[in-house]
């Protein structure tokens, strides 16, 4: 039969914790640390006395004054500048470890801190491969000879590369927040707004060039100009985004003369 709650000791509730969990003084001295936290450390256990900083590097301490920090943390534990603050730690081997930090105050004795850490390494892994991508893509996208326009639901420029902004003859920057209709001749506007609105809701998530009929569009000088599209779609957290790929048709050289013919085959 399990124990009432209340008869079950503090350091036990502590011991079960998956989270990485100290119980320190207001100086900084760790009275208590559980499996967990000795686990992400690398030691066996936590010796009575022992100083929070002997766990954070010099320059460390330097740049965040760890003790002043974690008042803060226990004084107002949801603040939102708060929650963008990490704290750099040391493993007994002398590994660094990237921690977010919780504190809170003992409701009997408010100089003693319930600090709880969190490893974020493996979520910086991912927050610096995601940068990497996007660098990855921004600059694929910069030199891409196709016109890249993505517009939101209500058709609202977001996106345009480089190859666009020659395309329309427009200056950097300057398509961004346009409506897409503005980049159509005005007697295919309404058509191409039902075709997008059709294909937003369509099960298809994308459809190629050749696959439909070439379109025109009306750069700022007033031209038209045929263009052959892409068009693909991507759910966001903000939302779906529609991304077209534009290119003017390419044109193809007549076939070589026979006796021009003759001449590359011999």
């Amino acid at each position: 039969m399990s124990q009432p709650l209340d008869r079950i000791s503090a350091v036990s509730l502590l011991d079960g914790f998956p989270e990485p969990t100290l119980v320190m003084d207001s100086e900084g001295i760790i009275e208590y640390g559980n499996p967990a936290a000795a686990t992400l450390f690398g030691k066996t256990g936590f010796v009575s006395g022992e100083s929070i900083n002997a766990y954070i590097p010099e320059d460390e301490r330097t740049r965040l004054q760890p003790l002043v920090w974690l008042k803060r943390w226990a004084d107002a534990p949801s603040a939102p500048e708060l929650r963008h603050v990490h704290l750099n730690c040391r493993s007994a081997a002398g590994q660094q470890i990237p921690v977010q930090v919780r504190v809170g105050r003992l409701v009997d004795d408010p100089n003693r801190y319930v600090v709880m850490l969190q490893d974020i390494r493996e979520v910086q892994a991912r927050v610096q491969q995601t940068r990497e991508a996007h660098r990855l893509a921004a600059r694929m996208l910069a030199i891409c000879a196709d016109a890249v326009i993505a517009v939101d639901e209500s058709l609202a420029i977001v996106y345009a590369n480089p190859a666009a902004e020659q395309l329309f003859e427009v200056a950097s920057g300057q398509l961004v927040n346009r409506p897409l209709a503005g980049l159509l001749p005005e007697r295919f506007r309404s058509g191409h707004q039902h075709f997008m609105t059709v294909f937003a809701g369509d099960t298809r998530p994308a459809r190629l060039m050749g696959e439909r009929a070439s379109i025109f569009g009306l750069t700022a000088s007033g031209r038209e100009i045929p263009l052959e599209a892409s068009i693909a779609k991507v759910t966001t957290a903000s939302g779906l985004i529609l991304s077209a790929h534009l290119r003017e048709p390419r044109v193809r050289a007549d076939p070589p003369s026979l006796p021009e013919a003759s001449v590359l085959a011999s």
